[in-house]
């Protein structure tokens, strides 16, 4: 049996001559041959000598919040990277051998431009056995209908080794935080205006384009009196969440006395168009609200109220607690 191919420079004639000496030995080579292919299997070998490597690549795994590298699939977001942004992809190559000599594995972003936005990898060659680490760098955004179009591939010598899940590149929202914007004192209802503000996980807030941002209340049963039921909580829809709002904390004004507390719990929730994930935690956006029916000096009945960040769960969504300290001025009850 050959090794590595043929002998080179050997005559018919040689062969011929050769060929009682082959016949007469014929056990004897048969038994030689089996050795020596056993131990060409044990070296991965093959009789033509490829190289042959075996390739993985991670995926873009994308945190909720967004993290640089280890992201917890437990958060089930779609792979993607913010814009601007990078994260770090494990590649394992091995049955790297001797005849892989003087090649190297190419990494390329397929898919990348157009609608399908675009990405980098760097180091974009690799050589030996082992598990690499790369960096991908988020680029233009993917537009909305083009989620998961961008690929990792490797290639050997122009030939597909492996291939990543398909990513996203696109801008999230994250933490969330709340300032005194003004009063609301009314013969009819009591409450607060605050300021919203929150940010890009891309650092660019522009990039929050074509994601969506929405309120998730959940009330105690209120104390009656002196609070008034008036009906179930109202909650603002999906809004763009590139535009800043303001939100108003309102209820019936209530009676004067007794002295009760009643409690609001509020997450945010966020989607995105352009990788389509939807109704996942707006990081950092638990809040709780709080009105107070309570009496001063022993004589007059007023309100207030408060919005304070706290890790709060509404309506089965959890978040790690907002950024805020406000309190309304208080309001005499008659």
């Amino acid at each position: 049996m050959s090794g590595c191919g043929s002998t080179p420079g050997a005559s018919p004639g040689a062969s011929d001559a050769a060929a009682g000496a082959e016949a007469a030995g014929a056990a004897g080579a048969a038994a030689e041959g089996a050795e020596g292919g056993a131990a060409a299997s044990a070296e991965g070998g093959s009789p033509d000598c490829n190289c042959s490597p075996t390739v993985s690549i991670g995926r873009v795994m994308r945190g909720n919040p967004y993290v640089a590298r280890n992201a917890n699939a437990a958060d089930g977001m779609p792979d993607s990277v913010p814009p601007g942004k990078t994260y770090e992809v494990e590649v394992t190559i091995s049955n790297w051998s001797a005849h892989c000599a003087g090649k190297q594995i190419k990494l390329t972003i397929a898919g990348s431009g157009g609608d399908n936005g675009g990405a980098s990898v760097s180091p974009d060659q690799l050589t030996g056995n082992g598990t690499f680490k790369v960096t991908v760098t988020g680029g233009a955004q993917t537009k909305p209908g083009n989620g998961g179009n961008l690929k990792i591939h490797a290639e050997l010598d122009g030939a597909m080794k492996a291939e990543s899940q398909g990513f996203t590149v696109c801008a999230h929202p994250v933490n969330y935080r709340d300032t005194y914007a003004d009063d609301i004192d009314e013969p009819k209802r009591v409450g607060v205006v605050v300021q919203d503000g929150w940010d890009s996980d891309s650092g660019n807030f522009g990039d929050l384009d074509e994601a969506e941002d929405s309120e998730v209340v959940e009330y105690d049963p209120p104390t009656s009196p002196p609070y008034v039921v008036t009906g179930p909580a109202k909650n603002s829809p999906y809004q763009k969440a590139n535009a800043l709002t303001q939100d108003s904390h309102t209820i019936s004004r209530p009676k004067a006395g007794p002295k009760a507390t009643w409690e609001r719990r509020q997450v945010c929730i966020f989607k995105c168009h352009r990788c389509g994930v939807t109704d996942k935690v707006h990081p950092n956006s638990g809040f709780k609200i709080i009105h107070d029916v309570f009496q001063t000096g022993g004589s007059g009945w007023v309100h207030h109220v408060q919005k304070i960040g706290a890790k709060v769960t509404a309506k089965g969504f959890t978040s790690d607690a907002g950024v805020a300290a406000v309190k309304s001025p208080d309001h005499a009850l008659p």
